[in-house]
């Protein structure tokens, strides 16, 4: 299932937050787990020269098709690499943007040390993680038992304790923040911002396909490797939700609001 459709939404929250980290500055920024490349051409596109790292083959291939076809493919370039050991000298960067990559990693402490290592003095490491849970139902949908999402939340949590453990299970544990994460390796300065969004119904058509995946994908983690996470009575709400045949379709409603929020944490070298 393609989800481009989550990038556009996310990259609504994500252009003001790296505008944000710039503040007009041309700066020299490593984006270490760059995925698609779809933040360094934001960066690029704010006049910074960006280098992004991935161990993803495929999503590094689609990163420079992407550069390619842009104006600013001169600025942006991409590059196999592991974020435990980067192929750069001390003190390369003037912000090292690392964005939903180190929840997968086993050794968090070790790699926040090797970013730490390519900035400058001065420099900041941008962490973007967590942020604000994403809500889009009321409370009560009249069907099933009110507070459905609080409970998809649980189940997504519990879902992602399971397949971290399957996928990382000789991981470190550090069971402390991400703010503590950037304390405990002599950061100052260290701050936090959250970017949000707010669409009400009529949602267009990325929101919509944002509500119906993420009620989707409950369904499909429950029923897979890692389930069951929900209860029958919750599943079959989910199904009628996300049957367009069904009454109870949740793109009929219009009381719809799609509440979400995403987190940067910042620290300077």
């Amino acid at each position: 299932m393609s989800t481009h459709f989550y990038d556009q939404v996310e990259n609504v929250i994500i252009r003001p937050m790296i505008a944000w980290l710039c503040d007009g500055e041309p700066l020299n920024v490593l984006d270490a787990g760059c995925g698609e490349g779809i933040p360094a051409l934001i960066f690029a596109q704010l006049g910074c020269t960006v280098i992004g790292v991935d161990v993803e083959t495929t999503d590094l291939a689609t990163a420079r098709e992407r550069a390619e076809s842009s104006p600013f493919t001169s600025q942006v370039t991409f590059l196999e690499s592991d974020l435990s050991k980067l192929p750069f000298e001390n003190a390369r960067f003037d912000l090292v943007w690392c964005s939903y990559v180190l929840h997968h990693v086993a050794d968090k402490p070790q790699a926040v040390s090797e970013l730490k290592r390519v900035l400058k003095p001065g420099g900041r490491l941008a962490i973007r993680e967590d942020g604000l849970p994403i809500q889009f139902l009321p409370f009560d949908i009249g069907i099933g038992e009110p507070g459905l999402q609080d409970r998809l939340r649980v189940a997504n949590n519990r879902w992602f304790a399971a397949m971290t453990r399957a996928t990382l299970p000789n991981a470190a544990a550090y069971p402390y923040g991400w703010s503590q994460l950037l304390h405990d390796h002599g950061f100052t300065d260290v701050t936090a911002r959250t970017f949000t969004l707010d669409a009400l119904s009529s949602l267009d058509e990325a929101h919509q396909q944002f509500v119906l995946y993420y009620l989707q994908r409950t369904l499909e983690r429950d029923d897979g490797e890692y389930g069951p996470f929900l209860s029958s009575d919750d599943k079959t709400v989910l199904k009628q939700l996300t049957d367009p045949q069904s009454e109870h379709y949740v793109l009929q409603r219009i009381d719809l609001h799609l509440r979400y929020g995403l987190s940067v944490y910042v620290g300077t070298k």
